[in-house]
């Protein structure tokens, strides 16, 4: 396996392949095969991670991977491979946006800590994506926020696991603020600061989210992706 020609293969597309390359700079992913026109990468949070060019390269790359609970397709016509040889199922096609400017400005209207277990149990139920434990992992790794404007809890907004930005929520009383600009621009902030490159998901249909993005001046990749899952019982 030549690790050259992965690489060169990733960085031929940043925005599509943003998730690979991500995990690759921060020293979480690990390349298990690949090549001129593949990647196939296992991120430390457990999640495999798949590019490529064509139908018979991912089935030739996919030969690596024996078995298989999370993956993410960074070209979703592409996912029925992978769902078909290990029984997973879709949860959706995303818009993968990435960022690749300096820090944004960011004014004092909102102030950030790490949520304590109270502010937990409340991103815990009006979050759906992960369970209390899981956001208290991310708590914990430095991965999720809560923003107040003044002593008002307004929202909160993270990293996922596997690293890309998201969860952000701002409650319904406090929209309409900038409050949802100013959260995305302080994790954005972060993320920049540790010497990495963004990069958010947005599921098909969430027009707000996308002109939120747009707005801090991220990219979208041409293709979205898709995340596949095993079934639930």
């Amino acid at each position: 396996m030549d690790h050259s020609k992965i690489i060169t293969y990733l960085e031929g597309d940043i925005l599509q392949n943003a998730p690979l390359l991500a995990a690759l700079r921060r020293g979480t992913g690990e390349i298990l095969a690949g090549g001129e026109e593949s990647a196939l990468l296992r991120e430390a949070s457990g999640v495999y991670m798949l590019s490529a060019t064509s139908r018979e390269a991912a089935e030739e790359v996919l030969e690596a991977l024996p078995a298989c609970t999370t993956l993410v397709a960074c070209q979703a016509d592409l996912a029925d491979i992978p769902a078909r040889k290990y029984g997973l199922v879709s949860g959706g096609n995303c818009y993968q946006a990435v960022y690749t400017g300096g820090p944004l400005p960011l004014d004092d209207v909102l102030t950030f800590h790490a949520p304590n277990e109270e502010e937990l149990d409340i991103i815990d139920a009006t979050y759906d994506l992960d369970d209390r434990a899981g956001l208290a992992k991310l708590r914990d790794r430095g991965m999720l926020f809560a923003g107040f404007a003044g002593e008002e809890f307004v929202g909160y907004v993270g990293r996922h696991r596997e690293g890309s930005v998201g969860l952000l929520n701002v409650f319904p009383q406090y929209r309409r603020k900038g409050y949802g600009q100013r959260l995305e621009t302080f994790i954005l902030n972060r993320v920049v600061a540790a010497g990495e490159r963004p990069y958010c998901q947005i599921f098909e249909g969430n027009e707000a989210s996308l002109a939120l993005q747009a707005k801090l001046g991220w990219q979208l990749a041409e293709k979205p992706i898709c995340w596949l899952f095993l079934p639930e019982e």
